[in-house]
This record gives structure tokens, sequence and C-alpha cells, in this order.
């Protein structure tokens, strides 16, 4: 969790945390399926895939964005479970107890 977390590339940059996401993807996806996602398909979302982790900006909320679990599954032939920057850094405080 402490790496996903450094990774992230959208943390510590000015955006706030409510707009950060992670999905965190059961396989790491080949390069070809991350080339082919298409970065315009949610204006003004952003996302950055990161071998088995997606951060993603959401300015407008998870309810509002076309980035959802469900199109990365497909487009990457995954499966991904998404969470929210808090939670992310709450589970990690509980990991290191």
């Amino acid at each position: 969790m402490a790496a996903a977390i450094s990774r992230n590339p959208y943390a510590g940059r000015g955006v706030g945390e409510k707009a950060l996401h992670v999905y965190f993807l059961l396989d790491i996806p080949s390069p070809e399926t991350v080339a082919a996602l298409d970065p315009h398909r949610s204006v003004p979302d952003t996302f950055v895939v990161h071998g088995r982790e997606i951060f993603l900006n959401l300015p407008n909320g998870m309810a509002r964005t076309k980035l959802t679990n469900a199109w990365f599954d497909s487009k990457l032939k995954t499966v991904s479970t998404a969470r929210n920057w808090n939670t992310v850094l709450r589970l990690l405080e509980l990991m290191e107890g």
C-alpha cells in the first residue's frame, strides 16, 4: 500500500484529496491495452496507469466520471476495485498498526 501511495502522480501536486481515487487491478495490463485507452473519455478527469494501479484525478467526483471500473475492466481485460484517496491513506494506517 505504501508503494502505491508513493507512486500517485497527483498526490502533493495541488490536487484536492477529494478528487483522488485509485483503482487496484487484479493483473498488470499489457502495454498495448494501456496505450489504447482514450485519455479524453471523461474530460476534465485524468488518469495514469502504473503497474497494477490506476490513479485518477476526478475533479467532478466519482459519480460523474465515465472512467468507471466497468470501462477499465473491459478495456484492460482484468478486474479492478476502486478506493478514494482518504480510504487508501487510512488502509495504510491500519496496516502499519
